[in-house]
């Protein structure tokens, strides 16, 4: 009987979603303060001119105080946006929570008729969210496949770090044959860079 990677990911993601939900929301609230504190003292965040970092949804990591911290060290911000009818997804530098609209299943996007489009990407750090990581960097996220087409095209070698949990971790996922590995990862407990490739 073969190996199915499409289904085992998804009762990962099923079992990492009931982890997540299990964490109350004071619990959540310190946790993500902690983890946003870690990424503001980390020397790939510090050194970077851009900050490319998601918006929040579904119990994740609340990015909106690090794109407020940004803005106020003098850095831009990229948010992504998610291109109809593909699975491809553009970075957009936003200057305010205002710039953003409702879009892809009720995620805050960039208006692409209003927004800078972002081509060049030297100088960037690319803030990764996911349900799970592993201590080679691997991530599963909700099986769009968005970040990894991304990462393994137009940002290939930029800096990569993950946000998650220390209860959303584990020694080694499963890896795809387009997943792509992060450098380092912060959780509540700290910043760690990853093993390469995790031969």
């Amino acid at each position: 009987m073969s190996f199915d990677i499409r289904e085992h990911k998804e009762k990962e993601r099923a079992h990492f979603k009931a982890v997540r939900a299990s964490i109350t929301p004071r619990q959540k609230a310190r946790w993500d303060t902690a983890i946003i504190r870690h990424l503001l003292v980390f020397p790939a965040y510090l050194e970077c001119a851009t900050l490319l970092c998601y918006l929040p949804v579904e119990g994740e990591i609340n990015t909106v105080p690090l794109l407020e911290a940004a803005w106020k060290a003098g850095k831009r911000v990229g948010v992504p946006y998610c291109i109809p009818g593909t699975r491809e997804m553009d970075f957009y530098l936003i200057n305010s929570l205002d710039d953003l609209n409702s879009g892809y299943c009720g995620i805050l996007e960039p208006n692409p008729n209003t927004a800078q489009k972002l081509t060049d990407f030297c100088g960037c750090l690319c803030v990764l969210p996911g349900l799970v990581f592993d201590m080679y960097g691997y991530r599963f996220g909700y099986g769009g496949g968005y970040y990894d087409r991304f990462l393994n095209n137009r940002y290939q070698g930029g800096t990569t770090v993950g946000l998650c949990y220390g209860a959303c971790t584990v020694k080694r996922l499963i890896r795809g044959t387009y997943d792509h590995p992060c450098h380092a990862l912060i959780t509540e407990t700290g910043s760690k860079k990853l093993k390469s490739q995790g031969g």
